[in-house]
């Protein structure tokens, strides 16, 4: 019977869809009637292309378009040709596609008997034209000197008829002057950018590639000397981009990169208290969840070293790995790191209150028959509800963690502390259920209270510590990650210089 039913539901929602489709065809065929009975053909054809769309077997519509079609093609046709009379040859040119789409559609419903016009001949002539329009426009803003809008008709030409006389030259040589110009008044950046769009129009036009890349190596060098690492990186390698090979650009890349990448050591994450939850170390564990982050999301400008990494650089350069047993407050003369990391729990606490049973009342109800005779002497049934009493024990347990301390970045080689931000997260688990329900009847059988219900049906198992532990030790390491990065990770603010050498 059920799969009846859908069957049945799915023809109905079938022949609805099909009903719809018919009075929307049906509403389409009268909007053509209304445009055929004013003399608007082109658009009667349409709508009734529309109403085939919905109902193409329409016999009745497939008659009324043939009836219109060739004069509709007039219309269009007519409005095509005072486009182009007018001059306004790409508006012509738009007509004219439209007209072939309609008579791709008259096809389409076998309503096309007459002749048309040569297309491909058409298209051609009127993009020829159109072309030619917009060449002799661009040649105007090329001998104004507009370049930006020289290259805006240039490109419009060739939209049209493509490739079209020596519009892609025209377009590159617009870029290059514009680069010039920019060069000539310090605008470097944008030089270099305009003499690659010179070489992207026609390759290897003139020596724009080569000025773009002594540009960008230029910079680069500017931002090397200034201090400014990352851009230095950013701007070598915008050079390597469009030649690899010049000049000792490898050499500099690498420099730059190494200049820019700060070294972050992991030294220590102390556990004051001697507390630990769940057989954990914790504050081992929050460390390497801190050092994890950083490494996933840091730039590639940022290097993470252990605490065995650390104490290697030491060794090599004779100090004593004594000097990381308390935090570094003092300017270190060190290579190889630029700050270190250290963190501390002063709060490690677990409270268990203990599992509570307490004995509760509540009501309850249930049904029950009570028969009677009816007005005709049949014997009938009434069924009623009544209240009654159940008891039932409530269980409740529960357990909290909570943890707290600090963490510092220090810069090995001033001694100050960049980063110092306090740490304190909260978790734990609270359970509250039922069990050794007393009652007179089945729980089957009775309607009970949504409270006595929900405490019935509620879990009845703490979590598990360890994984409290965890998401709680997630939420501390994303903070302070968070935090490292947003102050470390990060380029200066640098504006381009006013001058340049290359």
């Amino acid at each position: 019977m059920k799969g009846r039913g859908i069957c049945v539901l799915t023809a109905f929602v079938f022949c609805s869809s099909l009903l719809f489709a018919g009075q929307r065809a049906g509403t389409l065929a009268k909007s053509g009637d209304k445009a055929a009975t004013k003399g608007d053909f082109y658009t009667a054809a349409e709508s009734y292309i529309d109403a085939l769309a919905k109902k193409p077997k329409s016999t009745k519509t497939i008659e009324k378009l043939r009836e219109v079609a060739l004069p509709a093609y007039d219309q269009k046709l007519k409005l095509a040709e005072q486009y182009r009379n007018g001059g306004n040859l790409e508006g012509a040119l738009r007509e004219f596609k439209e007209l072939e789409q309609f008579v791709g559609k008259l096809r389409q419903y076998n309503a096309l008997d007459f002749m048309t016009i040569d297309f491909a001949k058409t298209f051609s002539e009127v993009s020829e034209g159109a072309a030619e329009t917009r060449y002799t426009s661009a040649e105007g803003y090329f001998a104004g000197q507009n370049y930006d809008k020289a290259i805006e008709e240039y490109r419009a030409a060739l939209g049209l008829r493509s490739p079209y006389k020596d519009c892609l030259d025209k377009i590159a040589e617009s870029y290059y002057r514009t680069a010039t110009a920019d060069e000539s008044r310090g605008a470097y950046r944008r030089a270099a950018e305009t003499f690659l769009k010179a070489g992207a129009s026609v390759p290897s036009y003139k020596d724009s590639r080569q000025k773009a890349v002594a540009i960008f190596y230029a910079l680069g060098d500017y931002f090397l000397g200034s201090g400014q690492y990352r851009k230095a990186f950013e701007d070598f390698s915008l050079a390597r981009a469009v030649d690899p090979q010049y000049s000792d650009l490898p050499a500099k890349l690498t420099k730059a990169k190494d200049l820019a990448t700060i070294r972050i050591a992991f030294v220590r994450f102390e556990n004051a208290t001697g507390n630990n939850i769940a057989g954990m170390a914790l504050g081992d564990v929050i460390l390497e969840s801190v050092k994890s982050k950083i490494q996933s999301r840091a730039s590639q400008f940022i290097r993470t070293l252990d605490r065995d990494e650390l104490y290697a650089l030491a060794q090599e350069q004779r100090i004593s790995a004594g000097r990381f047993d308390g935090e570094v407050e003092a300017p270190l003369k060190m290579e190889g790191v630029d700050y270190m990391l250290f963190g501390k729990l002063n709060q490690v606490r677990e409270v268990r209150p203990g599992r509570s049973v307490e004995t509760l009342r509540a009501t309850y109800e249930y049904s029950y028959e009570v028969p009677y005779t009816d007005s005709k002497g049949r014997q009938r049934t009434n069924t009623k509800w009544a209240e009654a009493p159940m008891t039932f024990d409530l269980i409740k347990d529960s357990f909290s963690v909570s943890i707290g301390g600090s963490f510092k970045a220090v810069a090995v080689k001033s001694g100050a502390v960049v980063i110092s931000k306090p740490i304190g997260e909260d978790g734990g688990d609270s359970i509250a259920y039922a069990v050794n329900v007393r009652m007179r009847h089945g729980l089957n059988d009775v309607i009970l209270d949504p409270d006595v219900k929900t405490l019935l049906e509620a879990r009845n198992e703490l979590a598990d510590v360890g994984s409290v532990v965890n998401k709680m030790i997630q939420s501390v390491s994303d903070a302070l990650a968070n935090s490292l990065l947003t102050a470390l990770d990060r380029a200066a603010s640098t504006s381009d210089p006013g001058s340049l050498k290359y």
